[in-house]
């Protein structure tokens, strides 16, 4: 190495610093995808150094996770870890401005299939609803109303407390630990406030509020909700679901302003909720045409 050059740092020293000096910064959730992420980035990149990871071998990651079966999505979610170690490379000058080949690739790659899916519109009729819940064992069951009647991320509904739930007025408060980083409070209607003082009294089939590990729950109520709907025989249903099932009956059911969901979901703009939201007006003009269409006098060609 000449007198004045930067040394060539690993893919190894990088994520290990991102990892001290970021992860620590960023949102639990974040952490524990961008840690997945670490992982599988670690196999293909290990000791290479920062300057040899260039196209090639960013196809070759690439060419490698699409033979493990992974989405597009998840490829861009590792990618997009991967480019944030480039920038903060940048930033420790371990490499030059411009030196982060992940961005480009990324921008190409769009164009050629590796671009986000389409965002998800599913929610449950109250019929699905009703089916589902009737199927599910107790515990899975009200945690599962409590998500379509609360709205809350899984996150926040899976690190959920005791002390958060204020039964007197009928709300549950979030902690700081979420997207945006703040508290909001949450109506708890009474289907799900008769629930939780139920499952207080009766800690044997309660809600695993009593259960401090977060991944634990998740991943039991989660194998609830894929057994309640083996049993009610509904389909193409995840957790997240229903959190847009909330959305969407305080929108359709309620009546509710984009505004007042947007503060209800914690969404850090009303663009985010009218965005992800757009869908319903379709489906209204869609109804509205179908009407016209069997009530109607012309004949259809």
């Amino acid at each position: 190495m000449k007198w004045g050059d930067k040394p060539r740092r690993t893919f190894n020293e990088a994520a290990e610093r991102f990892v001290r000096e970021h992860m620590i910064t960023i949102k639990p959730s974040t952490a524990r995808r961008y840690g997945d992420s670490l992982k599988h980035l670690a196999l293909q990149f290990g000791d290479k150094t920062l300057d040899e990871i260039k196209s090639g071998a960013l196809s070759d990651f690439e060419t490698a996770r699409r033979s493990e079966g992974v989405t597009a999505a998840t490829i861009r979610r590792d990618l997009s870890c991967l480019s944030g170690i480039f920038t903060s490379a940048i930033d420790w000058e371990w490499i030059e401005d411009g030196g982060n080949p992940v961005t480009s690739y990324m921008r190409r790659r769009a164009k050629r299939g590796l671009k986000e899916a389409p965002p998800r519109t599913r929610y449950l009729s109250p019929e699905e609803e009703g089916a589902l819940l009737a199927a599910a064992t107790d515990g899975p069951r009200l945690a599962m109303a409590l998500a379509i009647d609360t709205g809350l991320r899984r996150e926040e509904l899976f690190s959920l407390t005791w002390l958060q739930v204020d039964q007197i007025r009928a709300r549950i408060a979030t902690t700081a630990a979420t997207k945006t980083g703040k508290i909001r409070h949450v109506p708890l209607p009474l289907r799900s406030a008769q629930n939780l003082a139920q499952s207080a009294r009766h800690l044997d089939c309660a809600f695993v509020l009593r259960n401090p590990d977060t991944g634990t729950r998740y991943l039991a109520m989660n194998k609830g909700l894929k057994a309640a709907m083996r049993r009610a025989g509904i389909g193409d249903l995840c957790w997240h679901d229903l959190r847009r099932t909330a959305a969407c009956r305080w929108l359709q059911r309620d009546g509710k302003s984009m505004e007042e969901v947007s503060t209800l979901l914690g969404h850090g703009d009303v663009k985010i909720t009218s965005q992800r939201y757009a869908f319903l007006k379709s489906e209204v003009v869609a109804e509205s045409l179908s009407g016209r269409t069997k009530t109607g006098t012309g004949t259809a060609v």
